[in-house]
């Protein structure tokens, strides 16, 4: 998946740091050697996972140049400091075993930190979908924003914001799935006018046939909510549809029930998608090979 450039170029939120157009990007500005244990993380982060790789890379850097580029801290208290903007260099300095790193100390706002904890992110390294979705639902909650408010403070348009967070009303196992990347964006917002359990269905097609986003796109359109009850030539008892219902939720699969009023009994149809499907309903179903 091809990253994100910033239009901030290589200096990414520090730049927007700066006070005022005199004053000197704060790569350029004095920074200090502080206390790696004096740091605290922002509260504001919006990044839940970071790339293993990535970070050994950063660290071999480091170990060799030393860390080129202050990272950028506010202070909290007398002995205490909070990161704006660099915790992959604070995590590398931490690893190295360094007790101090240059940093840049800037009086900023709480608000200020929470947009620019969540910039810093999408500008130097891709947040997922999920990530930045419930960054941009944090600073809501937070700092009270409309979406066109904070779409002014974070230079990302309304619709954009919007489409985002969205994405969090999905079920959880597709959240899951766009949060490993497993399927992109235009996937999941395929499937957002999708029950719970047809979500769950559609999303195992993504990944089980590599299907693009037009093609998810169309079979939506075409086939709809596969969950809904259909109607069909004889009437099937609601109670039964009822447990049809229940039985889809809970399994993530499709269920159909034929019974019988005369003889008194009837069948269970499951259906699965693919293998991956079906292992995953074998161990709900207490199998054990």
């Amino acid at each position: 998946m091809a990253k994100r450039k910033s239009g901030l170029g290589n200096r990414g939120v520090e730049v927007l740091l700066s006070t005022s157009r005199n004053t000197k990007p704060s790569s350029e500005q004095s920074s200090l050697d502080i206390d790696v244990s004096l740091i605290n993380v922002s509260p504001y982060q919006p990044r839940s996972t970071f790339n293993d790789d990535s970070l050994k890379s950063l660290i071999s850097s480091i170990k060799e140049q030393g860390v080129i580029q202050p990272i950028l801290i506010r202070k909290t208290n007398k002995n205490s400091y909070e990161l704006i903007a660099g915790e992959r260099r604070l995590r590398a300095v931490k690893v190295l075993g360094y007790e101090k790193i240059p940093a840049i100390i800037k009086s900023i706002s709480d608000e200020s930190a929470a947009i620019y904890a969540l910039l810093e992110n999408i500008q130097r390294e891709d947040l997922n979908p999920i990530e930045e979705a419930m960054g941009l639902e944090k600073l809501i909650k937070k700092f009270k924003f409309t979406q066109e408010k904070l779409a002014q403070k974070t230079g990302k348009s309304r619709s954009h914001i919007a489409n985002l967070i969205r994405l969090l009303s999905l079920d959880k196992y597709v959240i899951g799935l766009l949060s490993d990347r497993k399927i992109d964006m235009g996937h999941a917002r395929a499937l957002l006018s999708l029950g719970p359990a047809s979500q769950k269905l559609f999303a195992d097609r993504i990944v089980s046939q590599k299907l693009s986003v037009r093609e998810i796109e169309k079979l939506v359109t075409d086939k709809g909510d596969i969950t809904k009850h259909k109607p069909s030539k004889s009437k099937k008892d609601k109670q039964i549809s009822e447990i049809e219902n229940q039985l889809r939720e809970k399994l993530g699969i499709v269920v159909e029930i034929s019974h019988s009023q005369g003889k008194k009994n009837g069948k269970i149809i499951l259906k699965y998608s693919n293998l991956d499907v079906l292992d995953g309903l074998l161990k709900k179903l207490g199998y054990k090979k």
